[in-house]
């Protein structure tokens, strides 16, 4: 049973028939009722499906992240939207059902700040990496001292990853972060993003693979 909003000419809400009306969004929506399909899905099918679920639990790891580094996205849909119909389409490789990761290509902010530059990468021991980069002069009335480093540390053999929202400023120009110590010879891949007081982000930069020490 439905209930009417705002009049004859208004939407509803809840199961009318065959249509189902809701509010989503600040805007009224009907859709009709969904039917399960007995057609078996095509291999097509079945690889997207795949590529979505690997590109989707990926992205909810970092999901803080993503909330800021895409909220510049299109009208009616959310960051995670956003985030993954972009990793979806660059950072999968391989054939199905063997998709895997392409982390260089995996991003987790997309914008018009200035994103760091000339990154370096080592690792030190005890579950450290150190990140410097370096000043553009060419862009310094395009930059903010004060804007925010953003980092992302994916482990891929522990299946877990490390995110900092608010690291250190642009100015600062290094950064160490902690991992777990039981990182130690592990590969991580690591990305570095700015955000700015305005709003405003970076895309985020991968800076590179590192065997943790």
């Amino acid at each position: 049973m439905g209930t009417q909003l705002k009049g004859p000419f208004g939407g509803f809400e809840g199961k009318v028939g065959p249509l189902i009306g809701m509010w989503s969004r600040g805007q009224n929506v009907i859709t009709s009722l969904h039917r399960t399909s007995t057609k078996p899905p095509s291999q097509k099918q079945i690889g997207q499906r795949n590529k979505l679920t690997i590109v989707s639990s990926l992205l909810s790891y970092f999901k803080d992240l993503i909330d800021i580094g895409f909220r510049e996205h299109k009208p009616g849909e959310t960051a995670m939207n956003a985030a993954c119909r972009y990793n979806y389409k660059n950072a999968l490789s391989g054939v199905s059902p063997d998709f895997t990761i392409d982390y260089p290509e995996l991003s987790f902010s997309r914008g018009s700040l200035i994103a760091p530059k000339g990154i370096v990468i080592e690792a030190v021991g005890d579950g450290k990496i150190i990140f410097t980069w370096i000043a553009n002069p060419n862009a310094m009335k395009l930059t903010d001292p004060a804007d925010r480093l953003m980092v992302l540390v994916c482990n891929p053999i522990k299946n877990e990853v490390t995110t900092k929202l608010n690291a250190t400023s642009r100015s600062a120009l290094t950064y160490i972060i902690q991992l777990p110590v039981d990182f130690a010879g592990d590969e991580v891949h690591c990305y570095l993003a700015f955000s700015g007081i305005s709003g405003r982000v970076s895309n985020s930069i991968y800076a590179g693979a590192v065997t943790m020490i």
